[in-house]
């Protein structure tokens, strides 16, 4: 039978044990949270569910073994949205456990669905955190990209999921809104998986800084060349990949306009127009590619095609048959 139990954290300290291991004491008081909070801690580990929320926040953090997942799935709250975590044995007998951070409008559905995956089968510790007054569809997107970020880079474990976190959008109002949620959200996760998480808001690299990623099932250093084309706004480009380059063909059409960053694409545009490499296409938005151009990255090519816009090179790029 579970029990309840008050507890407060003050400047990073907490009031009582509330059954958590010594591991979870020293995260959360290391987690210097900068405001009082009043919560609520339901169960124990060895009760098979716990549930942690802070009452002055707006989520609930839920955590069980996979082989109780049963249990977790008939809570109410999960039928609602949220995010969630599973975490599990790592690839190898000798590499770090393992992360897959998802998001989804019916919790219940999307783990049940997960419960029964035969790919999922090293899991062994599952994390859902609640939330149906704040978490809209987009927040909880800015949410788990944020979580994959931050786990990767200052977490203990790595990161199951089949794609990157790409960039996301939304408004001025959701990106406040996920951060706030997120200062509560790290100081739970602190408790129910020490270590998971940065205790403090850490800083990540933007994701125009950090080396493009080639498309799917494409290595770039590898010797074989493949045909890809991408297609944005009218735009449609032919590229070689391979070789560790990317070369575009001529006869590709690009966007005219370029964004003012970065540097370098505007001055690679005038000296190729300059050069008499590039030729108007007659509607004044599109331009021609009429040499064969090699790039460093397929990161570079993507730029170039799309004026400089933030577009994902990695899911941009669609391999042609005819490679």
């Amino acid at each position: 039978m579970s029990t309840q139990h008050d507890f407060w954290i003050e400047h990073g300290s907490i009031s009582m044990n509330c059954g958590l291991p010594p591991a979870g004491m020293r995260a959360m008081r290391r987690c210097g949270t900068p405001r009082s909070f009043r919560g609520l801690l339901s169960g124990t580990r060895d009760d098979g569910l716990l549930r942690i929320e802070f009452t002055s926040g707006a989520i609930t953090l839920h955590q069980c073994p996979m082989w109780t997942i049963d249990e977790l799935l008939l809570q109410p709250a999960l039928l609602g949205p949220g995010l969630y975590i599973l975490v599990g044995m790592g690839e190898r007998a000798s590499s770090r456990p393992r992360a897959l951070i998802g998001e989804g409008g019916l919790l219940q559905e999307r783990l049940t669905a997960h419960s029964t995956d035969p790919r999922l089968d090293f899991v062994w510790d599952v994390v859902a955190v609640t939330g149906p007054r704040v978490m809209c569809e987009t927040i909880r997107l800015i949410m788990q990209r944020r979580l994959i970020d931050e786990i990767r880079h200052h977490g203990c474990v790595d990161i199951a999921n089949r794609h990157d976190a790409e960039r996301h959008s939304g408004s001025e109002f959701d990106r406040v809104a996920a951060d706030e949620i997120m200062c509560d959200l790290r100081p739970l996760l602190c408790l129910a998986i020490p270590g998971l998480v940065s205790t403090v808001e850490p800083v990540v690299v933007p994701i125009g800084a950090r080396t493009p990623s080639p498309p799917r099932g494409v290595d770039q250093a590898a010797p074989t060349w493949t045909k890809h084309e991408l297609r944005y706004r009218g735009a449609n480009a032919i590229a070689s990949i391979g070789g560790g380059s990317t070369i575009l063909h001529p006869g590709s059409t690009i966007i005219g306009a370029v964004q003012p960053s970065p540097r370098w694409l505007i001055v690679q545009r005038s000296r190729l127009a300059v050069d008499g490499l590039l030729e108007d296409v007659g509607d004044g938005r599109l331009v021609r590619v009429k040499s064969f151009i090699t790039f460093k990255s397929v990161g570079d090519a993507t730029s170039f095609v799309t004026g400089g816009a933030s577009l994902s090179a990695r899911l941009a790029w669609m391999l042609l048959d005819d490679t």
